[in-house]
């Protein structure tokens, strides 16, 4: 047996680290825990999380928690450059991105190099020793990897979400939210010009943005703009104002694209409508809407099926039937709005691939979504009353139709700053223990659809930071940098604060 050599001694006394700064300081983690090494990313904010965890981040299609090493460490904070980087590591089966000031490189470091360190340091819960390198000229803080990530007990693994609950509400539940739902009419609202019309949210498949250029179709009618690719679907669009004989204006940052699917018996169509500005989410009674007046019958408005009267009258909404709008010739000028079926039955889809309809809005830059079924309704920024000894949370009551309605501010409620409101505040009108209940967000943005395997579960390390129950899951979209947090109605509110807010009705009635 041969002798061992002293550097062979040596290799097998030390550990290869991955060594960065913070600040002046050096530090180094294990590179068996080191996974990569990437710039960093943009972030999706998540709401009620400790300072540290800056977002969200989408990597390869896999959702990452990105942590500002700094503030995890108690250090003071501060802005990226250039240098600064964010270092992939992975420890029992647990992944984290932490944004280093710049990275040093990788270092060979013997054991007997290593002191143990003591103190009252925030730090120190991390480190698993100082090393002193360099002839001891130069301190290496070692952080160990296992409890930067954290470790968690079995109690607490077993809070993981590990897939997405998409069970829809059962039927007790729906009729606990709504006895009138046979009476109910929800609409998505928009406006063309100065007048607003509405369209059956069960007709609408999604909003989108108008986010890339629309290709011209030769011999079609004015007011088929063109085609564009939608998740490499052929969509046709059509230019409501065109269509109804309006002047054409310029695309600006407010106008939409309304996703329509009609199906008829031989075909169906799905389109997509250029709208100037998309209003809100309506949910009225069939009975406050009145038929269009005889004289206007036979007048080229055949795809008006009925006006809302709104706010005592002084709020008109003209009700399209999409089918009609098809009698100004639409269906038989152009075979592009055509896409038949086999022998018109219905395809069957993997569980995974079913798509969700959801209606995103904004919350202090993060994006969040509740599921359309979830959404009563949404409508503008009103007189909010204050209510005395309401919960803290409870910004106070509107009057919904004759229905008191409890206010929450988002912002309140995440622990946001306040800031002062304005035209984009829109209240969000959700169920809550079967009781209607407002939430103003900074703005709506759109509906639209998610493939269920495009949601992935709430990232482990939220769970285990605080009570996240109220994330349903993360919904990622093509193109890797848009991410949308799915919100859950029924958790956005604790137990406790959810019997708080049924005792308004109590304030209410001054018992």
């Amino acid at each position: 047996m041969e002798p061992v050599t002293t550097i062979e001694r040596s290799i097998e006394n030390s550990n290869q680290y991955i060594t960065f700064y913070l600040g002046d300081e050096m530090y180094g983690v294990a590179i068996k825990y080191l996974q990569e090494i990437i710039r960093v990313p943009e972030v999706v904010k998540v709401p009620r999380v400790p300072q540290y965890i800056r977002g969200l981040a989408n990597l390869r299609g896999t959702i990452l928690t990105i942590v500002d090493c700094r503030l995890r460490l108690g250090l003071a904070k501060a802005e990226d450059t250039e240098a600064s980087r964010v270092i992939v590591l992975t420890a029992d089966d647990k992944r984290l991105g932490y944004v280093v000031d710049r990275v040093a490189g990788v270092i060979s470091i013997r054991r007997d190099e290593v002191e143990e360190i003591s103190g009252e340091e925030t730090a120190v819960d991390f480190l698993e020793g100082v090393a002193r390198i360099e002839d001891g000229e130069k301190l290496v803080m070692l952080l160990d990897a296992r409890r930067l990530i954290k470790s968690w007990d079995g109690e607490a693994s077993q809070k993981l979400v590990n897939t997405i609950n998409h069970t829809r509400i059962n039927e007790d539940n729906k009729k606990s939210m709504d006895t009138t739902s046979e009476e109910q009419l929800q609409l998505i609202s928009f406006k063309i010009g100065n007048e607003e019309y509405g369209i059956e949210v069960a007709n609408v498949q999604e909003i989108v943005r108008v986010s890339e250029e629309i290709n011209e179709v030769p011999n079609t009618p004015p007011y088929i703009l063109g085609i564009i690719s939608l998740r490499n679907r052929i969509l046709p669009i059509v230019s409501m104002r065109r269509l109804f004989h309006m002047e054409e204006c310029a695309f600006d940052e407010r106008s939409r694209i309304i996703v329509t699917h009609v199906k008829e018996e031989d075909c169906s169509y799905t389109v997509g409508f250029r709208v100037d500005v998309v209003s809100e989410v309506l949910r009225i009674a069939r009975t406050s809407i009145d038929p269009v007046p005889p004289l206007l019958k036979g007048k080229g408005i055949e795809e008006i099926s009925g006006i809302c009267k709104l706010d005592g009258g002084r709020r008109l909404v003209y009700v399209l039937d999409p089918k009609k709008m098809f009698s100004h010739g639409l269906k038989e000028s152009a075979d592009i709005l055509r896409s038949r079926g086999d022998n018109g039955e219905m395809e069957v889809i993997d569980e995974k691939d079913e798509e969700e309809q959801i209606v995103s809005f904004v919350v202090d830059g993060m994006e969040c979504a509740f599921s359309i079924e979830d959404v009563r309704e949404i409508i503008r920024l009103t007189d909010i009353l204050a209510v005395p000894k309401a919960p803290d949370f409870v910004e106070g009551v509107i009057n919904l139709r004759g229905i008191i309605v409890p206010v929450i501010d988002l912002r309140k409620k995440f622990g946001l700053k306040k800031v002062e409101r304005d035209e984009h505040n829109r209240i969000v009108i959700v169920e809550i223990s079967g009781r209607r209940t407002g939430l103003i967000v900074d703005s709506v943005k759109e509906v639209l659809k998610v493939k269920r395997s495009k949601i992935e579960s709430t990232p482990e390390i939220l769970v285990e930071e605080i009570e996240q129950r109220f994330i349903r899951g993360i919904a990622k979209f093509d193109g890797a940098n848009r991410m949308i947090i799915l919100l859950s109605a029924e958790e956005v509110l604790s137990g406790k604060e959810k019997k708080e807010l049924m005792e308004i009705d109590k304030i209410e009635q001054g018992e």
